[in-house]
Formats: C-alpha cells, sequence, structure tokens
C-alpha cells in the first residue's frame, strides 16, 4: 500500500471519528422520558424522598442499576440527591423541572435532615405492605393533607398514610422517638377513633409504652409493629392472604 494511499485512510478514519464525536454531543443533555421514569418520579414526590436502596427495591434491581438510574435522572435536572443523615444513604428528591415532568400536584421538597430519617422509615413500610406483601392502596401523608385540607375546625393529628385493603383502612403510624405521654396518648386515642384500624410501626424501645397506650383505647383497633417492619408480625395480625 502506498504512502499516499495509506495516509488517505488514516484521515479517513479520523474524520469518521470526529464525525461521531460532534453527533454524541448533539445528543448529550437530551433526556427523553419514559413512563416508568414518571411512575417513579411521582412516587418520590408523594413520600418526599426515597433513598438510593428503597429505588433499588422498587425496581428490582441491584444498587448499582439504581446509582445508575439515580445519575441520569439528575444529569437531565430532574432530581437532586445527597446524603441527608449520619450513616444513612442518598436521599433522592424532585426539583421542579422534575415534579413537572411528574406532575406531580406536591410542591417541592426543601430537603431537611430533621425529617429525612422519619421519611425514610415511612417509606420502608409502604414498600412492604403495598410493593411486596401487596395488602393494599397506599395514600400518603401529603395527599390526606390536601384531602381534609377543605375541612375547617381544629386540626387533626394526620396519620403517615392510610392503606385501603380488602378488609378496610388502615391508618399507618410511624413512630421513631417517644414524644411526651400526654401528647402520644392523645395521637394513639385520636387515630383510634378516626380510622377502622391503626398499625404503629415503632423500635423496640418505644414498643411498651406503645402497646400500654393502644390498650386503652375505646375500640382496641391500634396495633404495635416493631420496626423495621416484619413479615411474622404482620402475618400474625390476619391480613395477610394464601
Amino acid at each position: 500500500m502506498s504512502g499516499t494511499l495509506a495516509g488517505n485512510i488514516g484521515q479517513g478514519r479520523k474524520q469518521q471519528k470526529r464525525a461521531e464525536v460532534r453527533r454524541r454531543r448533539s445528543d448529550y443533555g437530551s433526556f427523553r422520558i419514559s413512563e416508568r421514569d414518571k411512575n417513579l418520579l411521582h412516587l418520590i414526590g408523594e413520600q418526599y424522598a426515597v433513598t438510593l436502596p428503597q429505588l433499588a427495591r422498587l425496581i428490582g434491581r441491584r444498587l448499582h442499576t439504581a446509582r445508575a438510574l439515580r445519575d441520569r435522572w439528575k444529569r437531565a435536572g430532574w432530581i437532586d440527591s445527597r446524603p441527608l443523615a449520619v450513616d444513612a444513604p442518598s436521599f433522592v428528591w424532585l426539583t421542579g423541572r422534575g415534579r413537572a415532568l411528574a406532575e406531580s400536584p406536591y410542591r417541592v421538597w426543601d430537603a431537611n435532615p430533621g425529617t429525612a430519617l422519619h421519611i425514610e422509615a415511612v417509606t420502608n413500610v409502604r414498600l412492604l405492605l403495598e410493593h411486596e406483601l401487596r395488602l393494599g392502596e397506599w395514600e400518603c401523608e401529603r395527599s390526606i393533607a390536601q384531602r381534609l385540607a377543605q375541612h375547617r375546625g381544629r386540626r387533626r393529628h394526620l396519620p403517615d398514610a392510610i392503606l385501603s385493603t380488602a378488609d378496610g383502612k388502615v391508618a399507618i403510624e410511624v413512630e421513631l422517638h417517644l414524644k411526651s405521654r400526654v401528647r402520644l396518648q392523645a395521637i394513639v386515642e385520636e387515630l383510634g377513633l378516626g380510622y377502622e384500624q391503626v398499625w404503629y410501626f415503632a423500635p423496640e424501645r418505644l414498643v411498651a409504652t406503645l402497646t400500654e397506650l393502644a390498650s386503652l383505647t375505646p375500640h382496641g383497633n391500634v396495633t404495635v409493629h416493631r420496626y423495621p417492619p416484619l413479615v411474622a408480625e404482620i402475618a400474625r395480625t390476619g391480613w395477610l392472604r394464601p
């Protein structure tokens, strides 16, 4: 092969590579949103935020796949993400652009480290009850607040969620820190009177106090579960179907 011909071939390959780079650059920053993206982003808006491990559970994939999805969303400007609590994974929450694309009716969450662990706990309960055990349909606290906003008068205590099941509605409450006994008793009684069933999820150190208060409710319809939630405990309630 002559030197001139070899040079022409080499030059042609360089031009082809430059053209490929230009094509890639013209596509860079262009993101198409899928129906799955919309559904996941909408759920994130409902929960305020989710953690990376929770995102992995939602998509049924490993953590590195969830991380790649998070990174794509972040490059697109749909979400923000960073750690918000000590020894906790990164959280993911919507930006204004993500909220619009997901058609979320809830305002953009101002990342608050003080509520991050409670948000993580509520979402863990949701993933187990609604997505994995399929016990019913979850209504998030933000939806409950919007629905009840039209009612004037004394502000009611809002549960963290309502689970609508074939056997009725269950108010879901996650309690990670012990409030004053008087305040906690008032909340337990109010929820017990306002809903068919109430399920509390609390760490071991709070279970005894909550169980005692639950036993004092008029209808005996408040059940206390340990957090993190255990499938065996929930099975004992009789709500799981064979």
